[in-house]
């Protein structure tokens, strides 16, 4: 997905300039005021269509046949066919299915889980947070989603190794989220700030010597102003962003907010609640974005849950903790 951000003095004129520029199937997907009047405009659009060449008769023959042939190794592999039960259990995106189940089938020594593995290292980025994390690090989510939980844990495992992290709150308009994070952090010895703004957020930083973890304001990631805040967070902090979000959605919210946090840098997500949930394709949405899988949250208590995310891990997560309900999905 490709997004862009158009300014005109008119919502008519910056549609027209979304239109030319990005194409008839560019969807607006917010809108607001201009910083100098006007408006601004944020679109989205699908890659470009580019119409195929006519394929040879004998050519679509021989692809068919060898597409009929694979399709029959499927039906007789019961190993792959609990990696596709899998997938369409959990509503994983069509295009993301299939290139899984290929993928999968192309291992073919293997049991369920080491399969779906294989197929899921070739498409998604694994990149977990260190134990130490070496510069500030934002977790940024919805509301309610489980971010200062996501933070909390981070922090335990930093002073686990000898660390010790200050957290940082900037989200003083939610009742309570100070006072929160400021209990997490006197329970653990870790350093606890409050900032009302990015330039408060610099100040602070710049005072510190250990890692500095942030918990960003909840924000609604369509929302073009609510995104511009986290990211002058970020910015004022040189702190990567973190998305952090509930594994529990559909695949194509998920996609579609995630898209949009990748949008101002984020390069790294935390899928959480996974307990809470059943069909768990938000994750794979997710990982279609390109952002890299860092940890896995499967519990709401801050001393453990906290898992560095691996293909194995995910595979096991969608095959083996899900294996019942799949004979009772419709």
């Amino acid at each position: 997905m490709h997004l862009r951000t158009f300014a005109a003095q008119s919502l008519t004129q910056a549609m027209a300039d979304v239109r030319r520029e990005m194409g008839p199937e560019a969807v607006i997907i917010a809108t607001s005021d201009g910083p100098n009047g006007g408006v601004q405009v944020r679109a989205a659009v699908e890659a470009a269509y580019v119409r195929e060449p006519a394929e040879p008769v004998r050519q679509r023959a021989e692809r068919l046949n060898e597409e009929a042939e694979v399709e029959r190794g499927l039906r007789e592999d019961s190993d792959l066919d609990r990696v596709i039960r899998a997938l369409g259990f959990h509503r994983t995106p069509g295009g993301a299915a299939q290139a899984l189940i290929r993928a999968a089938h192309d291992l073919a020594d293997g049991h369920a889980v080491a399969r779906l593995a294989h197929a899921i290292e070739c498409r998604y980025t694994f990149q977990p947070l260190p134990a130490v994390p070496e510069h500030a690090v934002l977790f940024a989510g919805t509301p309610g989603v489980g971010k200062t939980s996501a933070l909390a844990k981070t922090a335990a495992r930093a002073i686990t190794a000898g660390a010790t992290p200050t957290l940082i709150s900037c989200d003083g308009e939610r009742a309570g989220a100070d006072d929160r994070l400021a209990a997490l952090a006197k329970r653990m010895g870790a350093g606890f700030k409050t900032v009302d703004d990015p330039r408060e957020m610099m100040d602070a930083v710049a005072e510190l010597e250990g890692p500095a973890l942030i918990d960003a304001p909840a924000v609604n990631p369509f929302e073009l102003d609510d995104l511009d805040m986290t990211l002058a967070f970020a910015d004022s902090a040189r702190a990567e962003i973190v998305y952090v979000f509930d594994a529990g959605l559909t695949p194509e919210d998920a996609e579609d907010a995630a898209s949009l946090f990748a949008s101002i840098g984020a390069s790294r997500a935390v899928p959480v609640k996974l307990d809470c949930a059943r069909r768990l394709g938000a994750i794979l949405g997710v990982g279609e974005t390109g952002l890299a899988f860092a940890q896995i949250s499967s519990t709401p208590f801050i001393g453990g849950g906290l898992a560095p995310a691996t293909p194995l891990r995910l595979a096991r997560v969608l095959i083996e903790d899900r294996e019942t309900p799949f004979d009772e999905a419709d």
